[in-house]
């Protein structure tokens, strides 16, 4: 691995650990409910600011088409991003959850919405392969997390003045440091011109599409336990699933920084050498899971204690089957990354739909029956599930790319 996607790990694990530490303070100074109402307003509005991603920012980074300049994507993700949020406003208003969990959601959609400009600002930072500067700016974002929910939540106990500082600090280093930084390379303003900004949408709809199935797999288990179980549960099974974040960050640092690599070679012709890296980071994901699962399985008990509750603790079978679930977490994720840096977005649409069904059908069976347990067992069958899948997938694409190239060459 290169002293460039360390670093860009390095930022990866802090900005991805503070929703870990968040979790951690809201366990150890809050109660079961303030790590609900957190759980489930991520839940809430992660499948629709995903599917309003429209993973923009992959587009971009693999586009060698020349059709779209910078403000084409940064107009389009506007124009979603304002979507998702008037949907999200208005399933806080309609929905009739109670107003406390209510308003902590819309915060959380406001923090999405930062979030989400970040994103496509950086992404021309990671076309440029700048790692360093992603790097830096999710490690200053979650620092500043860990640091407001420490002096601001604990002595208020205010998850929602905590959610609005943090917003604030966010939106601070998004124009202050990403944009600056993003400057450098394309100007930032957005455009909105309606032929362009609808092929866009066509071209990069399937992969939204895609996230938000993937989103919405991640979260069917939390749905699940929150209407047969309710949210007590619900939070201890969130607070323990963050070990499962803990390797998507991984995951997502290293996928982010091969996939424009990947993208070239699979451009280039250069199969060999495509699947050549693609193994090596299955082969590092699958020892990475191996070497999680054993420490957590001599020292989960303890480690527990440590970081949560007495009544999170003792949950040490929900936390050593999720350990084992990572190594399907990395596996199924390096394959999603090597088939999107192909640009094959829409053959990906059946592949998730199929494990988002999976997954829903396997919570409706074994939640009721096997509680927390239960909801671990169906998201584990829904990653095994994506796993062949994206094996079949990207070796038909695969195919059909060398057997695009003979062709090419007889010609």
């Amino acid at each position: 691995m290169s002293f460039a996607s360390l670093r860009y790990l390095f930022g990866n694990i802090t900005y991805a650990g503070a929703q870990f530490v968040i979790v951690i303070l809201l366990n150890k100074f809050g109660s079961p409910e303030n790590v609900g109402q957190y759980s489930l307003g991520l839940a809430v509005t992660a499948p629709i600011f995903m599917l309003s991603h429209l993973h923009l920012r992959s587009v971009l980074i693999i586009d060698r088409s020349g059709k779209y300049v910078f403000g084409d994507f940064f107009g389009l993700r506007l124009v979603t991003t304002t979507v998702a949020f008037t949907i999200t406003a208005s399933f806080c208003i309609l929905s009739g959850i109670d107003w406390n969990t209510a308003l902590v959601i819309f915060f959380i959609s406001l923090y999405r919405i930062v979030e989400s400009l970040s994103d496509i600002i950086l992404g021309i930072v990671q076309k440029q392969e700048r790692l360093d500067q992603i790097s830096l700016s999710r490690a200053a974002k979650g620092l500043l997390s860990i640091l407001i929910f420490t002096f601001v939540f604990i002595p208020t106990q205010s998850l929602v003045l905590a959610l609005f500082i943090m917003i604030l600090g966010w939106l601070a280093i998004t124009i202050g440091y990403d944009a600056r930084k993003a400057r450098a390379f394309t100007s930032l303003v957005p455009i909105f011109n309606k032929g362009r900004l609808w092929n866009l949408l066509i071209v990069s709809s399937p992969l939204g599409v895609v996230l938000a199935l993937m989103s919405l797999n991640t979260n069917i288990p939390l749905y699940a336990i929150s209407y047969f179980k309710g949210d007590y549960y619900l939070g201890v099974y969130a607070s323990l699933s963050y070990m499962i974040v803990a390797c998507n960050v991984v995951v997502t640092a290293l996928g982010e920084s091969i996939t424009p690599r990947l993208a070239r070679w699979h451009a280039a012709g250069r199969h060999k050498e495509f699947v050549s890296l693609l193994r090596r980071m299955v082969a590092m994901g699958v020892g990475i899971s191996a070497i999680a699962c054993l420490i957590g399985w001599m020292f989960g008990q303890q480690l527990l204690t440590l970081l949560y509750s007495p009544n999170v603790a003792k949950e040490i079978g929900l936390f050593r089957w999720l350990l084992v679930s990572t190594l399907l977490v990395f596996v199924s994720s390096y394959l999603w990354y090597a088939i999107t840096a192909t640009g094959k977005f829409k053959a990906q649409i059946p592949l998730f739909l199929c494990t988002a069904n999976t997954n829903g059908l396997a919570c409706l069976i074994f939640v009721p029956e096997y509680g927390m347990i239960g909801a671990a067992m169906g998201a584990s069958l829904a990653l095994f599930v994506q796993m062949i899948g994206s094996v079949v997938v990207l070796s038909y694409v695969i195919r059909q790319a060398k057997k695009q190239v003979q062709r090419e060459a007889a010609a």
